[in-house]
């Protein structure tokens, strides 16, 4: 028996308002997977600063720089 045919079963002996709970709640669960899936990272930039010949305290530095002044300079 797999676990879908036992959650029918179940469902059947459970009266009309407790069925359309049931439903309800597995729609629910569709809703906060697809959510959870739409908030997955997007890794497309990962190393696109290997070519970069500076340390990572360097560019760390630059950066709350150019956040703090608003210049961008080398």
């Amino acid at each position: 028996m797999t676990i879908t045919d036992i959650i029918e079963q179940r469902a059947r002996n459970l009266p009309p308002e407790y069925q359309q709970m049931v439903l309800d709640f597995i729609d629910s669960l569709f809703i906060d997977n697809q959510r959870i899936e739409s908030e997955k990272p997007c890794l497309n930039w990962a190393g696109a600063l290997s070519n970069v010949n500076e340390d990572v305290f360097s560019l760390q530095k630059k950066a709350l720089l150019w956040r703090d002044t608003d210049e961008i300079s080398d």
